[in-house]
């Protein structure tokens, strides 16, 4: 069986150090070397805006630094990380979510809209997939609503309207599959046959199974230790061979234009974006690790206590 060595793991370390924003150097200090959880928590809430939600680059992609339904459920998935550890700086971004939430900003009858739906996401730099798409708007996002459905009947008060709200929309969504996930929306593991995983087939640009099924208690596990196997190995393999972060060349990043025309005759790659992207690796090597973690896939002991 393929693990990560103390050897990989430092080696690893050195290039997060090196280049990670805050938010993230602390997380892999929380999640690794018996870090301060408040510290992870006291970055993450320089994100959070005073009506309660979270913007600025708290996606890299997206450098709108107003509120929107899917930037929250970014900063989710960051709360996550701490588990069940409780905490001042914790309970007063869970009031500020749920108060921006029952402001009902960006709610339709059916839901919340999704990452296309925010209109002034186009007066800051982003990549194509967060641009404002008015048929978007109009509709609701079904991953993003059942993840802010699910917090709501986690934390708000029972008898308010928002508490109400989300148990209509988690009853109208019960049985679809949609999930949003790690911010990629509408991820079906029913429609992408995860049982039956081929690297051949999967499309290239969606997260893998493994990141769905997150940990061996997982009720999808059992039945798709063969593909969480497979996962395993390729996270490993990547990982080992990652070294330096490599910045696209011009005539990747023309050819990705030509590819993706903006409909305003603009470039998407432009500075920002590269440095978005550059923070993303780091993070994608956290989260990686965390699942190695849970899997039993690291060759040595956490915390890993360094002087």
């Amino acid at each position: 069986m393929k693990k990560i060595s103390i050897d990989t793991f430092l080696r690893l370390r050195k290039l997060v150090f090196r280049s990670a924003r805050p938010l993230d150097y602390t997380m892999w200090k929380y999640l690794f070397e018996n870090g301060s959880c408040d510290d992870f928590l006291s970055v993450l809430a320089a994100y959070q805006n005073e009506d309660g939600g979270f913007g600025y680059e708290i996606e890299c992609n997206n450098w709108n630094p107003h509120s929107s339904p899917y930037t929250v459920c970014i900063a989710l998935d960051y709360l996550d990380v701490t588990g069940d550890q409780e905490s001042g700086l914790m309970s007063g971004m869970i009031a500020g979510i749920i108060k921006y939430l029952s402001s009902g900003a960006y709610l339709l009858d059916d839901g919340w809209v999704g990452m296309q739906g925010i209109p002034d996401n186009n007066d800051f730099a982003h990549m194509p997939w967060f641009h404002y798409d008015a048929e978007k708007a109009a509709k609701a996002d079904i991953g993003v609503t059942k993840r802010l459905a699910d917090f709501i009947l986690a934390h708000a008060d029972r008898n308010s309207d928002i508490y109400r709200k989300a148990e209509s929309l988690k009853e109208r969504y019960r049985q679809c599959g949609q999930v949003l996930l790690h911010g990629y929306p509408d991820y079906d593991p029913m429609a992408l046959n995860i049982e039956a995983y081929d690297p051949e087939t999967y499309p290239s640009w969606l997260p893998l199974p493994i990141y769905f099924i997150d940990s061996p208690d997982s009720s999808f596990y059992p039945e798709c230790k063969g593909t969480v196997e497979k996962n395993l190995d390729t996270i490993i393999d990547t990982l080992l061979s990652t070294h330096e972060f490599q910045i696209p060349s011009a005539e990747e990043l023309d050819a990705f234009e030509k590819g993706t025309p903006h409909p305003d005759g603009k470039r998407w790659c432009v500075p920002e974006q590269t440095i978005g992207n550059y923070y993303w690796n780091s993070h994608f090597i956290i989260r990686d690790l965390d699942i190695l973690r849970k899997f039993d896939r690291l060759d040595f002991e956490l915390p890993v206590l360094i002087p």
